[in-house]
């Protein structure tokens, strides 16, 4: 009968595997004091005193007859009766404590020689229990003395197994269950040690000395001994960081600490375990080998039969056959026909002890020696070799299942089931933030680490923070570039390594001795790069020197004259990054990539032509641009922001070195709007004076252009004065090239103008001329914009119902034509109306239409317009507090655009309800307006459109 006993937990006997009911408390109280003493007898007299204590009853001994019958049905011949009493016949192998104790005690043997054994066999152990020793039997003597023993047996198995996952590196995986038993037996000097040893590897080494520190109050508190001469020292160790405290491994540990790619490592880690070809990617100078030797180092102890690092950097390339390289396509049809000269083939082969043999190709015998084996390999620098490196993978990983390959390229291998994992630079703080978070990102912490190592006493203080992030971000965050960085501190301040940073590709440290040439400088990392690609690749990568902040394919190909096939071949090779995003991808260079490419396209005298198709590339793109306020808007304004880089960088050149005037102004002049939508007038408006002044005064299409850009901003600036000179050169521009169009365009900006002004006659003047010349043309978008600038002149002249009139007129013209612009900026003024005849409830209907228009629009200046309409309406209806607050938001985002408010009688207006919401406020006003200050406009116009 297959039985086994459990005492692990609650006691219990399966039969087949099935529980059986045990009787009453006094049998299974006989039961578990014979389970500890297990093949050996127990004397009648011995069970009486261990069940009913000193003073049993008459009856005690007919009662163990009886409950010793009932044991009996359930256990058959293994409770045998012997002369003195009874005893459990039953080997160890079914009493679930001895199997315990004798696999707990075999591992212990293997702790040191065989860790990862030992380890499997711990845990085997462990799982055998299941709470508390004997957890449901009454507390005899012998059960009592039993779970004591059982218990710190058990808690010394657990040791065991944490170290020997401790030295198999994994640190990370005990970390919660050290913490868990370090604070349930806070004076258990070896738990103490194994948890500071785990949050050591895994980085935590301040909270390594906390717990050191709970330890001794431990042992202070229950008057024990000071920490014990091993713990000290281990303690010791950690506070200086010695490196012995690393766990042995056979990959190659660095001096320096890791940092700044943790949560990477973890992600990476997981990864590793679900796919047997990884391939980390990216520029040279991120840290793909590093990484992979920590990643390697982590997964080293789920591999028994090795793991090895294979350096290929060194390893040079055979020579290319006749009819070229194979594409990388094709570099595995032949998936073991490597040669048998294979560079790679020879090195793997070499780190695993295979040797060739006559007859036999190496691959073969490398393949079969390692097809039963469970082994790591890093193969390290892979992207001069990729073809071979591509066979020879393929082939181990079609023929050793146990085989798993962590690969370093900078570009992938293209293997079937390779997960390629493409890093950047570590993360760097954004302009701004606090200091607190600047310092906990991988890059200043990368900083900050090596520079200890160049200067012993280096420490950020004060404006160090925003020096060393403002440092980070120059250097993309690639980790050899910061290292660069840091060893310049041993001569140098923080302060004057950034301000020295001009020359950022040729950072060098040149005490450094054993650093591969390919180190020594990010010039020399990026050209090792540079120079694998071929000549389209390194033409097309010039190019893209030209563009600022990335650029979209459709503009990558235009400037540099290749397809997305070699693009896509550089973001392959880790020279660019491609973001996809809704609108298209975006191709990108590193800053350093970039200053590279661009010494380069000088370089190779490329520069004026490449320079010139850039700038007509964004010539192009202003025109397209030109026709906002339509559905479109808000998808034209997003475009924009992501090319104001590029847009700047054609401007300068077309304005510097081009010289090319006339597209600088065909790239601004379309431009003013989105500079006016993005509080960005004052910028707007140096651009197109420049271009102005570089054009020079002969009338034309492209000044007036330019003009009437000019004067827009200038007027939405508040320099109604400039606007004025602007518009009346403007229109006088016009009239000299006979440009009816312009004329009235000219006319209409001369209207908004004068009537900011207060100079409202000239201004219906110009509006009804302009209104009648776009009646003549036929041009209805411009026959809604007089009649809108009509209908403020008219409003500010008394005349409210004409204004009204004009107003609504236009607005149906707006609707006709799908102009959204023109429909809520009249609106807004429509609403206006309204409210001065008094009719609030239709004044909010047409404020709320509007608001919603420009947030769809994601026109700033236009919501913060409706903000102020909608104050004066709050105030007016008894909600001061609200009015207050709308006016204050309202006040700071004005501010923040460089937008003024310069139509008389809505700032009139304003200023009464201002004064009025103050007036009905008293002394809260000013809590109410400090409050306001922080309430975000995003947040505030979603509370309004609710």
């Amino acid at each position: 009968m297959d039985m086994r006993f459990g005492v692990l937990g609650p006691v219990e006997v399966l039969v087949s595997g099935r529980p059986v009911p045990l009787g009453g408390p006094r049998p299974r109280a006989l039961l578990a004091v014979l389970l500890v003493h297990t093949g050996r007898a127990v004397s009648t007299e011995h069970l009486i005193d261990q069940i009913w204590g000193e003073d049993p009853p008459a009856s005690a001994p007919a009662a163990l007859q009886v409950h010793a019958s009932t044991l009996r049905k359930v256990l058959g011949d293994r409770l045998v009766t012997t002369p003195p009493g009874y005893l459990l016949a039953a080997p160890p192998d079914e009493v679930d404590a001895l199997c315990f104790e004798e696999r707990a005690a075999a591992a212990r043997r293997d702790l040191a020689a065989r860790p990862a054994a030992a380890a499997g066999e711990l845990a085997a152990a462990l799982a055998l229990w299941r709470g508390a020793p004997f957890e449901d039997s009454p507390d005899t003597p012998d059960v009592a003395e039993a779970r004591l023993r059982l218990a710190e047996l058990r808690l010394f198995a657990q040791e065991d197994h944490l170290e020997a996952q401790l030295t198999l590196g994994r640190h990370d995986d005990v970390l919660a269950d050290l913490a868990r038993l370090a604070g349930d037996h806070p004076t258990r000097e070896r738990l103490a040690g194994l948890h500071l040893l785990a949050l050591h590897r895994g980085g935590r080494t301040a909270d390594a000395r906390a717990a050191y520190e709970a330890h001794r109050r431990a042992l202070d508190a229950g008057r024990q001994a000071e920490p014990g001469a091993g713990i000290a020292a281990l303690a010791r160790a950690v506070d200086r960081s010695d490196p012995t405290l690393m766990p042995p491994s056979t990959i190659p540990t660095p001096a320096s600490r890791f940092v700044g790619r943790e949560d990477e490592l973890r992600a990476l880690s997981g990864q590793l375990r679900e796919v047997r070809l990884l391939t980390l990617t990216g520029p040279g100078g991120a840290g793909k080998t590093r990484l992979a030797l920590e990643l390697a180092r982590g997964a080293a102890p789920g591999h028994p039969d090795g793991a090895h690092v294979v350096e290929l950097a060194a390893t040079q390339a055979p020579p290319p056959a006749a009819t070229g390289p194979a594409p990388v396509s094709s570099r595995v049809s032949d998936r073991f026909a490597a040669s048998p000269g294979s560079p790679v083939t020879d090195r793997v082969a070499a780190a695993v002890g295979v040797r060739e043999a006559a007859g036999e190709p190496l691959l073969d015998r490398l393949a079969a020696h390692l097809a039963d084996t469970s082994v790591l390999f890093v193969l390290d620098n892979c992207e001069h070799l990729l073809d071979a490196v591509a066979t020879v993978s393929a082939a181990l990983l079609d023929r050793c299942p146990g085989v798993r390959i962590v690969a370093t390229s900078r570009e992938p291998l293209g293997v079937p089931g390779e997960a390629v994992w493409p890093l950047a630079g570590l993360g760097t703080p954004a302009d701004g933030d606090p200091d607190q978070v600047a310092v906990r990102t991988g890059a200043v912490r990368l900083l900050v680490d090596r520079a200890g190592s160049a200067r012993p006493d280096f420490a950020l203080a004060g404006d160090d923070v925003g020096t060393a992030g403002r440092l980070c971000r120059r250097l993309d965050g690639l980790p050899l570039a910061i290292e660069l960085a840091a060893a310049q501190l041993r001569t140098l301040s923080l302060a004057e390594v950034a301000d020295r940073l001009g020359r950022r590709l040729d950072l060098a440290d040149r005490r450094a001795r054993t650093t591969p040439d390919r180190h020594r400088t990010m010039r020399a990392a990026i050209d090792w790069s540079y120079q694998l690609l071929g000549p389209e690749e390194q033409a097309a990568a010039r190019a893209l020197a030209a563009f600022a902040d990335g650029c979209r394919v459709d503009a990558a190909e235009q400037v540099t004259g290749h397809g997305v096939e070699v693009l896509d071949r550089l973001v392959d090779r880790s020279v660019l990054t491609a973001e996809v995003r809704p609108d298209g991808t975006r191709y990108r260079m590193l800053e350093l990539v970039h200053e590279y490419a661009t010494g380069r396209l000088v370089d190779a005298g490329e520069s004026d032509a490449t320079r010139r198709r850039h700038a007509a590339w964004y010539v192009d793109l202003a025109a397209a641009t030109a026709a906002y306020g339509g559905a479109d808007h808000a998808d034209l304004t997003h475009r924009l922001d992501s090319e104001e880089a590029n847009l700047r960088t054609a401007l300068n050149w077309c304005l510097g070195e081009g010289a090319d005037p006339e597209s600088a102004v065909r790239i601004a002049a379309p431009l003013w709007w989105y500079w006016w939508a993005r509080g960005l007038m004052s910028e707007g408006r140096d651009w197109l004076h420049r271009a102005l002044v570089a054009l020079g005064p002969e009338p034309g299409r492209y000044r007036g252009a330019a003009l009437r850009g000019a004067a827009s901003l200038a007027r939405n600036n508040g320099d109604l004065a400039e606007a004025r000179a602007l518009g009346e050169d403007l229109l006088a521009n016009y009239r000299a090239i006979d440009m009816p169009v312009g004329v009235i365009v000219a006319l209409n900006s001369l209207c908004v103008t004068a009537t900011g002004q207060g100079d409202f006659d000239a201004a219906l003047a110009c509006g009804e001329e302009s209104r009648d010349l776009a009646v003549k043309l036929g041009d209805e978008q411009l026959r809604a914009t007089a009649l809108n600038n009509i209908g403020l002149a008219l409003r500010n002249l008394g005349r409210h119902a004409d204004a009204t009139a004009a107003l609504e007129e236009a607005v149906r013209v707006w609707r006709v034509l799908d102009d959204r612009r023109g429909e809520a900026a009249t609106l807004c003024n429509v609403g206006f109306a309204a409210r001065q005849s008094g009719d609030l409830a239709r004044s909010r209907e047409l404020y709320m239409t509007s608001l919603a228009l420009y947030r769809e629009l994601d026109i700033a200046e236009g919501i913060v317009d409706i903000l102020d309409a909608l104050a004066v309406l709050a105030t007016a209806e008894g909600r001061p507090a609200e009015g207050l607050r709308l006016l204050t938001v309202a006040d700071r985002e004005r501010s923040r655009l460089g937008s003024a408010l310069f139509v008389p009688d809505e700032l009139d207006e304003r200023t009464r309800t201002l004064a009025a919401a103050r007036a009905a406020l008293g002394d809260r006003a000013a809590a109410v307006a400090a409050e306001a200050r922080e309430v975000p406009l995003t947040g505030l116009v979603a509370e309004l459109t609710a």
